[in-house]
Formats: structure tokens, C-alpha cells, sequence
């Protein structure tokens, strides 16, 4: 136990030993590295570094995150492009999504109809009419699910570039409102 005790101390103790013994001063007090000839040039700077930090403030509050807008896209499609300010591209996101998954529930609710008939059946013309005739809605509902699922990707894909074309005009918007001062 004394050995992993002191060969945790070892370390640390090795570290005050290689570290610095003197600040130098002069080279950290030294304002040319950043261009700065006097007071004057630091107060500038200064001055420029809050009026940037009051822009980002006003940023954050008004921006859009990209994780927030993927995560609201990936529960219901749309709601990103819609809380980007892109309302109608989502609600044209949200309408096809949920048109493409009503036909697909059409086309399964049509398939297992003749499906229980199929199963119903108790003649061999009747059995081959029904089984055939269950498959044909099934392949279509297999069809518009696939495509639920490209226009949901699709959204997610674009939702990201939404969010970043809202953020760029919100940037542009901020700098020009509050950048002349």
C-alpha cells in the first residue's frame, strides 16, 4: 500500500521539481507580440473585444443550435426547419412524412385484408386470388415506408444547413444592427 501511495506522490513531486523557478516578467508584459505601441492601442482592443463579446452575447440568444435542431428534426420531421424560422420548408417536411406514412398504413391495412382472406380460404382458386392480391398492396406499403424513410433522412440532412443559413443571417442581422458602434 506504501508503494502506490509514494508512487503517486512520485509525480507530483517530480513536477514542482522541473517546474519554473522564476516568472519572466518581460516577456509576458511585452505589448508588441500583439501590436500594441502604447495605452492607447490596449484600450482599443479592449474596447473591440467587449463590443465582440456583447454581438456573441446577442448571438447565443438569438441563434439556433444545430444538436437542438437535428434532435426536434429526429422526433417529429420538420420541427427544426420550423424553429429555424424555415416554417414552410417544414411543414412541407412534416406533410410528406406524414402523407407517405398514411399511405403506407393504406396499403398494410389493404394487404392484411386480403391477407385474412387468404387465410380464410378454403379453395385453391380463392387461396391463389387472395395470396396474390394481399402481395401487391404489401410491396406498395414496403414502397412508401422506404420513402418515408429517404424524406426522413433527407430532413435531417437538411436541417443542419437551415440552421446554419438562419445563424449566418442572424450573425449578419446582429453586425449590422449593432456593429457600427
Amino acid at each position: 500500500m506504501r508503494k502506490l501511495i509514494l508512487l503517486l506522490i512520485f509525480p507530483a513531486l517530480a513536477t514542482c521539481l522541473l517546474a519554473q523557478t522564476q516568472f519572466d516578467v518581460n516577456a509576458f508584459a511585452d505589448s508588441t507580440k500583439y501590436n500594441w505601441q502604447d495605452w492607447r492601442d490596449r484600450s482599443s482592443y479592449r474596447e473591440d473585444l467587449i463590443n465582440r463579446q456583447e454581438l456573441l452575447q446577442l448571438y447565443e440568444m438569438e441563434s439556433s443550435q444545430i444538436g437542438s435542431a437535428i434532435l426536434k428534426s429526429s422526433l417529429v420531421p420538420g420541427f427544426g426547419q420550423i424553429t429555424s424560422r424555415a416554417g414552410t420548408k417544414g411543414t412541407i417536411f412534416l406533410g410528406t412524412e406524414l402523407l407517405t406514412l398514411g399511405v403506407s398504413l393504406y396499403f398494410y391495412d389493404r394487404s392484411n385484408y386480403y391477407y385474412d382472406k387468404y387465410l380464410t380460404a378454403t379453395q385453391i382458386d380463392e387461396i391463389q386470388e387472395f395470396y396474390g392480391a394481399a402481395q401487391t398492396p404489401r410491396y406498395y406499403s414496403f414502397l412508401f415506408l422506404a420513402l418515408g424513410a429517404v424524406i426522413w433522412g433527407y430532413n435531417i440532412y437538411d436541417v443542419i444547413s437551415t440552421t446554419d443559413d438562419y445563424n449566418a443571417k442572424v450573425w449578419q442581422e446582429l453586425v449590422e444592427k449593432y456593429g457600427k458602434k
